[in-house]
């Protein structure tokens, strides 16, 4: 463009929206329906295009000339068509209106008559950069660069190592969240495995030798569940041994033969008063230290 500006059209996607909007496109004088229109000034239409066609060299339009359109022409002050239109990153999307111009030049994003200052060029956002494996300051031309390198399916060097290191990065990151997952829902297990066998203990609902066993059934998530079950209806049948409560023996137990000695003399002592006493029931007495 006349103003250092660039855009691509493509007559056929142009003649598509105008087939699909079915709307004939305004023509006017120096863009007036697009500068003074939107700040509510009267605009004019000077002609309308009621066919567009997409041919070889270009996109052409059948126009049908107001008369105002017709004088501008005949007296030559308004020698050019300059085209006003909505783009996408450069390429042309639809035909808003076309204007007679006297300093014609394709512009953006709309008013298409020649500037006196160069645009700056749009600058593409970070994330975009990023994904393609970019710098986050390049700018269209880069990004555009890199994507037609993808598609086309060779990819830049640069690009690909950029995208293995994200790519690993980010395995290696989840290879770290999955492990510390793993660590922590080994050790709620554990403390859980651990919690249901004492109070299973506590209950009376196993002894202190099944513990291990039942420990070996609660590996799995599955297991402990199932062993929960089995002890929520486990009665605690085991009574205490009270030997908790038992003082230990202090090594005084009588011999075989001192036992029957003192049970021979317990009988001897219970006939001097009429008692017959059995050497078991005399044996008893003396465990009991009654004799």
């Amino acid at each position: 463009m006349r103003d250092g500006r660039r855009f691509t059209f493509e007559p056929e996607r142009l003649v598509a929206r105008f087939k699909a909007d079915a709307v004939d496109v305004p023509a006017d004088l120096d863009h007036a329906i697009s500068l003074k229109a939107k700040n509510g000034d009267r605009a004019d239409a000077v002609g309308w295009i009621s066919q567009l066609e997409a041919r070889p060299n270009g996109t052409w339009a059948l126009v049908d000339m107001l008369d105002a359109g017709k004088e501008a022409l005949a007296k030559k002050t308004h020698r050019y068509i300059s085209p006003t239109f909505h783009h996408t990153a450069g390429l042309a999307t639809w035909l808003h209106s076309i204007a007679l111009v006297a300093a014609p030049a394709l512009a953006m994003p709309a008013i298409a008559s020649a500037s006196l200052t160069t645009p700056q060029e749009p600058h593409m956002p970070n994330e975009i950069a990023k994904a393609l494996g970019l710098a986050e300051t390049a700018d269209e031309a880069a990004c555009l660069s890199a994507i037609t390198t993808l598609t086309t399916g060779t990819v830049a060097k640069a690009v690909h190592d950029q995208a293995l290191a994200n790519l690993a990065a980010a395995t290696g990151r989840v290879a770290e969240l999955e492990a510390q997952i793993a660590t922590r829902d080994k050790a709620d297990h554990e403390a859980k495995v651990t919690a249901t066998l004492d109070a299973a203990l506590k209950a009376k609902k196993i002894v202190p030798a099944q513990r291990d066993k039942y420990a070996s059934l609660c590996a799995t998530p599955a297991g402990l569940a199932e062993v929960q079950a089995l002890l929520d209806v486990t009665p605690a049948t085991l009574q205490s041994s009270g030997l908790d409560d038992r003082a230990a023996d202090t090594g005084d137990v009588a011999q075989p033969v001192d036992l029957l000695a003192k049970a021979n003399a317990e009988i001897e002592k219970a006939q001097k008063v009429g008692i017959e006493l059995s050497l078991a029931d005399a044996i008893v007495k003396v465990n009991q230290g009654i004799a």
